[in-house]
């Protein structure tokens, strides 16, 4: 098996991007998501830093959360 086996099926634009960088689009959204992944968890954490502080109210911490996870039922 080549290394630029996964270069088959691609064609135009997708294909040009595929050769140029050396990744197919499955591994540019990994990337993405992991990087989004670990922007959240970050943003997360200081979310419960300024909570467990007291740097803002509960109120207030509830809020973030849902702008933070708004896929989620946050009660």
């Amino acid at each position: 098996m080549s290394e630029w086996d996964f270069l088959w099926g691609l064609k135009g634009k997708e294909l040009e991007d595929a050769m140029s960088s050396g990744m197919d689009q499955f591994d540019c959204d990994y990337i993405s998501d992991e990087q989004q992944r670990l922007t959240c968890k970050t943003e997360w954490e200081k979310l419960k830093f300024l909570r467990d502080n007291g740097a803002i109210t509960m109120e207030d911490f509830k809020n973030r959360k849902r702008e933070l996870f708004p896929k989620q039922n946050i009660k």
